[in-house]
């Protein structure tokens, strides 16, 4: 039966599938499943550094700073 979700097809050492295969154990998940659940909080955590980074270089370009309450005083 044909599925919507992209496959993909990943090779694993054998202490890496064993480690994963226990997550998916404790966690009553498929392999499949915890892999993708990994695979996903890996690239948010992917997204957070590299926006992080420049969030930085924007504060070190910065000419002149505002104080918060100058700016939001009535």
């Amino acid at each position: 039966m044909p599925t919507e979700n992209p496959r993909i097809q990943v090779m694993l050492d054998a202490k890496t599938n064993g480690l994963l295969a226990n997550l998916a154990a404790r966690s009553e998940r498929s392999v499949s499943a915890t892999a993708a659940e990994l695979i996903r909080e890996a690239l948010e955590l992917h997204e957070d550094i590299v926006l992080s980074r420049h969030g930085d270089a924007r504060f070190s370009e910065a000419d002149a700073w505002v104080d918060h309450a100058d700016i939001w005083q009535d």
